[in-house]
């Protein structure tokens, strides 16, 4: 009981540091629905860079490459999801400037395919994104709940609401920007605790040659880069996270804002900043705005033509 105490009251002191810097970051810096949403141009590639990462390593990078590697082809496996789990910041990088340059005036892979294909697919995409969203959402979850139920007994309810919480209260008054900062501090955090659990896990079972050792009694083609089913895995993992993180709406805000700049958005006297204050969706901001959307997806038909 007391260490699950302990190990709420520390879960609960990061969070409230976590969010208490968003909030400080955050202030002053959102004055419209556009920097809420996109906080375009705000920050460098730094920072982009590091949100992108920190949303692709949340607490599962801990449980599904063992599991991985484990349960569905060993080595091969354990490679075939981190391909699979990189593969999409490729794609983004590759698509990313050309869908920037045919809608200038999006947030998201929701708009572009509104922009580019009709509203019957935008329906059909922003049914799939909300649905993929929420599963992301409860897979961090269950992951972090899971995690400190393992280390200390805490209870699944109490860390749900507690990450719930602080996460909603800095991302609900600072947006895009307050998140921003807080996932640069998280894989400033994560990278070199993941190096030191890595190196602390292997001298735990006597080094690497021993670590070796126990998987070659056990069984021995999971040291097979060749493996079948592990190559196969590794396949289908990857084509299925890549369709998928296509519609991760927290990887298309971050890969796609368009190169205006931030002091261009309507100051916080407009109706669509007063009406979207407190709406994270690039859909609501569209909404608030229909005319102007309109014409960027008159424009954006004209660019794809002339583009090829």
């Amino acid at each position: 009981m007391a260490e699950s105490l302990t190990v709420l009251g520390l879960t609960a002191a990061t969070l409230a540091a976590s969010a208490a810097l968003g909030l400080a970051y955050s202030r002053g810096r959102v004055d419209s629905a556009e920097s809420f949403v996109t906080a375009r141009n705000a920050v460098g590639p730094g920072m982009l860079t590091a949100t992108l990462v920190a949303s692709a390593m949340g607490v599962w990078i801990l449980f599904a490459p063992a599991e991985a590697g484990a349960r569905f082809g060993g080595l091969s496996a354990a490679i075939g999801y981190a391909v699979g789990s990189a593969l999409p910041l490729f794609v983004y990088a590759v698509l990313g400037p050309r869908i920037r340059r045919l809608i200038p005036e999006g947030h998201s892979l929701t708009e572009f395919a509104l922009a580019r294909y009709g509203r019957a697919m935008y329906g059909f995409v922003l049914l799939v994104s909300v649905f993929y969203m929420f599963i992301f959402l409860a897979a961090e979850l269950v992951a972090i709940t899971s995690a400190l139920g393992i280390v200390g007994g805490v209870p699944r309810w109490q860390t749900a609401v507690l990450v719930g919480g602080f996460a909603l209260v800095y991302t609900g008054y600072g947006g895009f920007s307050a998140s921003l900062v807080t996932d640069t501090v998280q894989t400033l955090l994560i990278l070199p605790l993941l190096a030191l659990t890595a190196v602390l896990a292997v001298s735990s079972v006597g080094g690497p040659a021993s670590a070796q050792s126990a998987v070659l009694a056990t069984d021995p083609a999971l040291l097979d880069p060749g493996l079948l089913r592990g190559v196969e895995f590794g396949i289908y993992t990857s084509v299925a996270v890549l369709g998928a993180e296509m519609l991760n709406q927290s990887g298309g805000s971050a890969s796609l804002p368009p190169a205006t700049t931030r002091r261009s958005a309507g100051r916080s006297s407009s109706p669509a900043w007063r009406t979207s204050r407190w709406c994270c969706s690039p859909a609501c901001w569209a909404s608030s705005r229909p005319d102007r959307f309109r014409s960027a997806r008159a424009a954006t038909r004209r660019r794809w033509r002339t583009s090829g």
